[in-house]
């Protein structure tokens, strides 16, 4: 077992198959690392809450599972696990650096200084742009970026428990657009995808409920032609020689709806 600490958390997360799916891309992750800062960070978290109900600690463990998806380093892993941890503890900046040496308190260290960055409802769009410089600007580090992305991906994923509808649409107006052009950026598009997604289905339901059934029944519709021209294509390019890896990929819902809507066009 990665950590003793984990066994209460066992209806939400599985400690050792997060830390398996990380080995299977790097083989030399320093586990005990990993596995103290888990255990820095529960301790510190303890008895806090996330509005859903959820003990604080599956937030930071929820952004280390979308960071993981992306492959990160096993500095920024850790760094996942502490982001919130001085500014919502009373740990330090200088504890973590204490425990856990330079490059991880540089990356909270950075992650802290990103949440002082204030978005407002009524920007302009060249206020915007300046944001999303100053944010970039700001990290100093691409993986500080990665992190505060991972970070509101789960915040996106958990918005239903904000009971405020307004402030439900603020933040996802603010995702939208900061976060999303900044993970388009980066190339980072599934995450983009995710993220795009999230913010329609809060700041347009009707539309999204009424995409989202469509391509549900589109798609059951088109799954064995879609199945037989990637078999097809596949086939081709093996008799030339051709390495490559086939598949289908769904467009994003908030895509469509875009390209609808700039076609001005129904569903």
């Amino acid at each position: 077992m990665v950590s003793e600490n984990s066994k209460i958390y066992e209806k939400y997360f599985d400690l050792d198959k997060i830390v398996d799916s990380i080995r299977e891309y790097l083989p030399n992750f320093d586990i005990a690392k990993f596995k103290k800062a888990f255990e820095f960070a529960e301790t510190h978290h303890k008895n806090q809450f996330r509005r859903s109900g959820d003990p604080y600690i599956i937030h930071p463990v929820e952004t280390v599972k979308n960071l993981v998806k992306l492959h990160a380093d096993e500095d920024t892993l850790a760094a996942a696990l502490l982001h919130d941890v001085p500014e919502d503890t009373n740990a330090t900046i200088n504890d973590i650096e204490k425990e856990f040496g330079n490059e991880i308190a540089f990356l909270v260290d950075g992650i802290t200084k990103l949440s002082k960055v204030y978005y407002r409802n009524d920007m302009q769009e060249r206020q915007i742009e300046s944001l999303k410089k100053l944010l970039i600007h700001t990290a100093k580090d691409p993986r500080v970026v990665l992190i505060k992305l991972a970070d509101r991906l789960h915040n996106m994923q958990t918005l239903d428990f904000v009971p405020n509808p307004e402030k439900r649409a603020r933040i996802s107006k603010e995702t939208l657009e900061i976060y999303v052009p900044i993970a388009n950026l980066l190339g980072i598009q599934g995450l983009k995808a995710e993220l795009e997604d999230l913010c329609f289905r809060h700041l347009h339901p009707q539309e999204f409920n009424q995409l989202r059934d469509k391509m549900l029944d589109t798609n059951e519709r088109h799954k064995e032609t879609l199945k037989e021209m990637t078999k097809l294509i596949d086939s081709e390019l093996k008799e030339r020689g051709v390495k490559a890896y086939v598949y289908g990929r769904e467009k994003s819902l908030y895509s469509i709806y875009k390209k609808i809507s700039s076609a001005n066009r129904s569903i």
